[in-house]
Formats: C-alpha cells, sequence, structure tokens
C-alpha cells in the first residue's frame, strides 16, 4: 500500500486542450478517495495519468514517495478495474482472476491460495469454475474486483465501475466496494460522474470542474461547507436552490430577502459565513437545500415563504413539492455544470425570462399538497449558504 500524490500535474493534448489543470492532491495511504465532476471534467483523465495510460504533461505524479512519470503502467504496481469487466469470455472465473499473476510467472499454487482467498471475500467461492456468460453483471464486476485483489497491489484505480449496473444493484455493489475498501486498506482512487454515490462511499470526494480541483473534502463537509457556487450546486440531490438575494439590516438583525418576501438570518449562518455580516446593503447569491424546508404554518412572516404548489413528486420516503419563486437567478456556466441535467438549466432559464424561478422543497409525506394550493413554507436558516456575486467563493 503507498499513498498517491498529484504536485503540480497538467494534462495538454496536442490541440492545446488542457484536460486537467495544475492539480494537486494528496491520497494518504489507506485512504479511499473520489473524483467527481460532470462530463469532461477531467476526472478519468486524471486517472489514467495515475494508471500510466495517459502522459503527464507536466508535474509529478508519486505513488509511495516515488516519482512514477516515467514509468510503464507495469512498473506502478497498480491495479484498475474498468467501466467494462474486461473479462475473458473463453475462461473461467478462475482463470480470468489469476490471468495477470500467471502471466507474471507466479506460482500456481499461490495463483490458486491468493484466488481462492480472493473469492472467499467476494462471495464468489461457488462460481469459480463458471464462464462470465454464465454470470450476472453483479457478479460480473465482482470478478474485476477479484482480479484486481489477487496482485496485491500499492493502490485500486476504479473508472466508474458501476456504471453499467441497474439501480438497485449500483446500491448494493458500492456499499460491498466501500466495505471492502474497508477491510482490505487498499489506497484507492475512484471516478465516478454520480454525486450520491460519491457521497456515501468515499473517505473524501474531489470535485472537478473543467480540469481544476475545486475542493478535496470529507463528504459532509462538502455538504455543509461548500468552498465556493459549483460546488455547492453539485452536491446534493435535488441540487440546492440558487439565487440572488439583498442582505439588509433591520433594528440590528440581519434579513435576506426571497423575491419580494425576506427571510430573517440567523447567527448560526454566520457562524458558517462571517463574511456575509459585511454585505448588508448589497446584492449577494444565496443557497437553499431542499431537505432544509419544514412546512411552516406556525412560524412568524419572517421565518416562512408563503408558497403556491406548481408540482407534488411522492417518492415514498418524502415528497419533493415544486414551486414558483419571484427570486432572481443566477444564471451562470457553472450552474450549468452543477444542475442535475440539461433540461433542469433549460427550465432555470425558462423561469429566469418569467422573472423568478421553480424552487424545489423536500418533505415528510404527510398532508399531501395539491397543485395550486397555497402553503407556507418554514426554512431552517441556520442552513442558508451565501456566496459573492462575483465570483461565486464562499462568503466565509
Amino acid at each position: 500500500m503507498a499513498e498517491v500524490v498529484f504536485d503540480g500535474v497538467w494534462k495538454r493534448y496536442p490541440d492545446g486542450t488542457e484536460a486537467v489543470k495544475d492539480m494537486s492532491l494528496e491520497i494518504g495511504d489507506g485512504e479511499f478517495v473520489i473524483l467527481v465532476g460532470p462530463s469532461g471534467c477531467g476526472k478519468s483523465t486524471a486517472l489514467r495519468m495515475v494508471a500510466g495510460l495517459e502522459e503527464i504533461s507536466e508535474g509529478k505524479m508519486l505513488i509511495g514517495e516515488k516519482v512514477v512519470n516515467d514509468l510503464t503502467p507495469k512498473e506502478r504496481d497498480i491495479a484498475m478495474v474498468f467501466q467494462s469487466y474486461a473479462l475473458y469470455p473463453h475462461m473461467s472465473v478462475a482463470d480470468n482472476m489469476g490471468f495477470a499473476l500467471k502471466l507474471a510467472k507466479v506460482d500456481k499454487s499461490e495463483i490458486r491460495k491468493r484466488v481462492e482467498e480472493a473469492a472467499d471475500i467476494l462471495g464468489l467461492t461457488e462460481y469459480l469454475d463458471r464462464k462470465p456468460r454464465a454470470l450476472s453483471g453483479g457478479q460480473r464486476q465482482r470478478v474485476a474486483m477479484g482480479r484486481a485483489i489477487v496482485r496485491n497491489p500499492q493502490a485500486f484505480l476504479m473508472d466508474e465501475p458501476l456504471s453499467n449496473l441497474d439501480a438497485k444493484l449500483r446500491v448494493q455493489m458500492r456499499a460491498e466496494i466501500a466495505e471492502l475498501q474497508n477491510r482490505l486498506g487498499v489506497t484507492t482512487l475512484y471516478v465516478t460522474h454520480d454525486q450520491v454515490e460519491a457521497m456515501t462511499m468515499g473517505d473524501r470526494v474531489a470535485v472537478l470542474k473543467r480540469g481544476e480541483l475545486q475542493q478535496a473534502d470529507a463528504p459532509q463537509t462538502l455538504y455543509d461547507n461548500p468552498d465556493n457556487l459549483f460546488v455547492a450546486g453539485f452536491i446534493g440531490s435535488p441540487s440546492m436552490n440558487i439565487f440572488e438575494g439583498d442582505l439588509q439590516r433591520d433594528d440590528g438583525k440581519l434579513f435576506v430577502t426571497v423575491g419580494s418576501q425576506r427571510l430573517a438570518v440567523d447567527d448560526e449562518a454566520l457562524d458558517h459565513y462571517p463574511r456575509a455580516a459585511d454585505k448588508a446593503g448589497s446584492k449577494v447569491i444565496v443557497g437553499m437545500r431542499p431537505e432544509h424546508f419544514t412546512r411552516g404554518e406556525h412560524l412568524p412572516e419572517d421565518r416562512r415563504l408563503n408558497i403556491e404548489v406548481s408540482l407534488v413528486e411522492a417518492l415514498g420516503s418524502d415528497l419533493l413539492v415544486h414551486f414558483q419563486s419571484d427570486a432572481p437567478p443566477v444564471i451562470t456556466e457553472d450552474m450549468r455544470e452543477a444542475v442535475d441535467s440539461a433540461d433542469a438549466f433549460a427550465e432555470l432559464e425558462r423561469s429566469a425570462a418569467k422573472g423568478g424561478q421553480t424552487f424545489t422543497a423536500r418533505l415528510e409525506p404527510k398532508g399531501f399538497p395539491e397543485v395550486g394550493e397555497q402553503m407556507a413554507l418554514g426554512f431552517r436558516t441556520e442552513q442558508l449558504h451565501f456566496f459573492d456575486m462575483d465570483g461565486g467563493l464562499a462568503l466565509r
């Protein structure tokens, strides 16, 4: 096992495209780090540079304190698990798992021992004599994992290994991979575009945008304390409601406008965003996560929003209530990349043309509201997020 270090790493292609820009990131010995970001952000390129499948244009890549820029993939002592299982269809599960060891001329008895140990860990013992075509997608992915485990590498590299599985199996497999990594203690770098996957698996999550590292922190830290507007919009599902608001001080208390309404700002919010207090009388970018809304009929006016329901999605465990707000939206390229989909961004642009935008609130599934119904929504204002209007940086 070993740490993996990006030290000012760049990747430039001959046409001038910069896929990774000045990336510095340390992945500790035994740590599980997720690279996440929208398509084209450079996460897979970064992983392939660790593996030696992409040349490094500038900077240093270290594995176990050794600079590996000029080493071949074979010399780097890493094991990679791909999106495609890449199994040999004519070989048994056991032969697939032990093939790399066979090429390395490891003794047959040692190969058998390692394969059986890995199969026991992965629940594959009864399938060792089967061919890949006789396995389910999840079992094939376990075989691909087993092929990596038997090598006892310094690090695991995983490039979207669950993307070919159905939704239910993905949930199961991500729990299994996280548990397996914790048991083996092997340094692991894992690439995904799925931020839910990232939040539930890694010790730390590194968020990339256009080849640049935006923030690398524990998943809950990213969620609670995003460094900038992009991270705030990308982490969390549904996406954070983001809009332009005025901060106003009235009789010593701080308020923020949400369109034609306003909410009192708790001191606890300012503990997270102390520079927001200096922005009284100015416009700022405000973020409200859907899950921090509450039913607010019992709350005072400065603790609730009076809304008209435009759409309700019942998810069983909770409700997504959509409503139109007259709060001015913030439309940037960052938001185009951070929101859930192109359709979501198109909806944001349509709402902006009407002078407002659609907000989403996640509520407990009781008292199912009807479309067109007037209701009051409270908001836990200690959970408000504030960013500057110029660069979208958190006002901390």
